[in-house]
C-alpha cells in the first residue's frame, strides 16, 4: 500500500504537469511574475482544499463508487446530470489537448529519427496507440509507466532549469502587466493547470479509500506541481520581456511559440525543453485518461474483462482523437473549454457534495473552513467559468 501510495502521489502531480507546464507560460507571458505567483498559490490552495473534500464524501461510501452515483446520492437527478456532463466534457477535452500536444512532439522525434516531414496525423495517432494502449490495460500499468516517466521528467526538468536560470533578471520578474484584462484570461488556464480531479475516484479506488493516505497522496501530489510551477515560471518569466514573448506567441502559438521563445534565450535549451514536453504530457495524459477511462466503464457498465475494457478503450479514445485530427492547432483552446467543466467538477460538485454530507453525517474526518469555505469555493467556481466565458465571447483578451 505504501508504494501506492507514492505512485498514486505521482498520478496526481503527473496529471497536473502535463498541461501547466506547457501552457502556463503561454497564457501568462503578459501577466507578469508577481501576478502569476499569486495566482498559482491561490489556486493551488483551493484545488487542494476540495480534493480533501471528496476524500471527506468519500469515506461514507464504497471506494469503488463512481462520481456519477455519488453525485445522484447526494443531489439528485440534477447532481448526477452535472457529473455526468462535467466529466467527460471536461476529460475529452483534456485529453484531445494532450493528444494535440502530444502529436507535435512526436513528429519532431520523428524528424529526428530520419522520417522526412512526417504528416502530422502520425504522431497524434501514435501518441493515442502507445497511451491508449496502456490505460486499457488498466490503472497498475498506468502506475507502473507513470512513475519511470515521472521519474524522468524531474530529471529533464533540472536540466532544463540549469539552462534557464542563470539568465535570470531581476528587473523582468519585477515587470508589470502589460494589460491587466490578460491577468483575468489567464485565470482559467492556470487553473486547469491544476486539474487532476478526474483522477480522484480512480485514486480512491486504487488507494481502497484509505482517508489517511489518500489526504497525504493528494497533498503531496498537488504541491509538487506548485512547486515545480514556481521555478519554471521564475525560469520563462525572468528571462525574456512581456513584449518579446508576447511577439513570438503572436507568430507561433501554443507549445511552438513556448520553444521559439526560450530558443531566443539559449538553442541547447530547445532539446531539453521538447523532451520535457513530450514527457509531461504523457503523464497528463496517462492520469487524465484512466479517469476518463474508469467513468465511461462504470456508465456503460463494461466489465473489466477483455472485450469490456477494449470496447471502454474505443469509446475513451476515438472522440478526443477524432477532434485532434481535425483541429491540430486546438492545444490551449482546448484547455481553456476545459476549464468550464473542470470547474464544475471540481469546484462546485466538491462544495455541494461536502455540504450534503455534513447534513446527513455527523462523524468521520472532516476538512477545516465550514460553511463559508465551502461559499467560497463556489464563488470562485462561478467566477473562473464567468471569466472564461468572457473570453470567448470577446469582452477578455484570448491568450497563446
Amino acid at each position: 500500500m505504501k508504494y501506492r501510495a507514492l505512485g498514486s502521489a505521482g498520478i496526481v502531480a503527473g496529471t497536473a504537469l502535463g498541461a501547466g507546464m506547457l501552457a502556463m507560460p503561454i497564457a501568462t507571458a503578459g501577466v507578469g511574475f508577481s501576478a502569476t505567483m499569486l495566482l498559482l498559490f491561490s489556486l493551488w490552495a483551493v484545488m487542494s482544499y476540495t480534493a480533501l473534500l471528496m476524500v471527506e464524501v468519500y469515506q461514507h461510501h464504497s471506494p469503488h463508487q463512481g462520481l456519477s452515483a455519488l453525485a445522484y446520492y447526494y443531489l439528485g437527478r440534477p447532481g448526477q446530470w452535472a457529473a455526468n456532463l462535467a466529466m467527460p466534457f471536461l476529460l475529452y477535452a483534456l485529453v484531445a489537448a494532450y493528444l494535440v500536444g502530444g502529436g507535435h512532439i512526436v513528429n519532431v522525434f520523428l524528424q529526428q529519427l530520419g522520417v522526412p516531414n512526417p504528416p502530422e496525423y502520425l504522431g497524434i495517432v501514435l501518441f493515442a496507440v502507445l497511451g491508449g494502449a496502456v490505460v486499457t490495460l488498466g490503472t497498475h500499468s498506468v502506475d507502473m509507466v507513470n512513475r519511470f516517466l515521472f521519474a524522468a521528467q524531474l530529471l529533464f526538468l533540472l536540466l532544463m532549469l540549469a539552462l534557464l536560470l542563470p539568465y535570470v533578471r531581476g528587473e523582468l520578474l519585477l515587470a508589470q502587466p502589460v494589460q491587466h484584462a490578460l491577468v483575468l484570461a489567464a485565470i482559467p488556464i492556470v487553473f486547469t493547470s491544476f486539474g487532476f480531479h478526474g483522477s480522484i475516484p480512480s485514486i480512491v479506488s486504487y488507494m481502497q479509500g484509505d482517508v489517511a493516505k489518500l489526504k497525504r497522496v493528494f497533498l503531496i501530489g498537488s504541491s509538487l506541481p506548485l512547486l515545480v510551477y514556481l521555478l519554471w515560471q521564475l525560469a520563462t518569466l525572468g528571462v525574456l520581456e512581456s513584449q518579446v514573448f508576447l511577439g513570438v506567441l503572436a507568430k507561433a502559438t501554443g507549445i511552438n511559440g513556448l520553444l521559439t521563445a526560450l530558443k531566443i534565450i539559449t538553442p541547447h535549451v530547445e532539446m531539453a525543453v521538447r523532451v520535457f514536453a513530450g514527457l509531461a504530457l504523457a503523464t497528463s495524459f496517462l492520469g487524465v485518461s484512466l479517469g476518463l477511462f474508469d467513468f465511461l466503464a462504470q456508465v456503460f457498465r463494461h466489465g473489466g474483462h477483455l472485450r469490456g475494457r477494449l470496447r471502454t478503450g474505443v469509446i475513451t479514445f476515438l472522440p478526443p482523437l477524432t477532434f485532434a485530427l481535425y483541429f491540430p492547432q486546438g492545444f490551449v483552446f482546448a484547455l481553456g473549454f476545459a476549464a468550464v467543466a473542470l470547474a464544475v467538477l471540481s469546484l462546485l460538485l466538491p462544495a455541494l457534495l461536502a455540504w450534503r454530507v455534513r447534513h446527513l453525517h455527523g462523524t468521520g474526518y472532516r476538512v477545516w473552513g465550514g460553511s463559508a469555505a465551502l461559499a467560497f469555493v463556489l464563488f470562485v467556481g462561478v467566477g473562473i467559468i464567468a471569466m472564461q466565458l468572457a473570453v470567448v465571447v470577446g469582452v477578455l483578451p484570448k491568450v497563446g
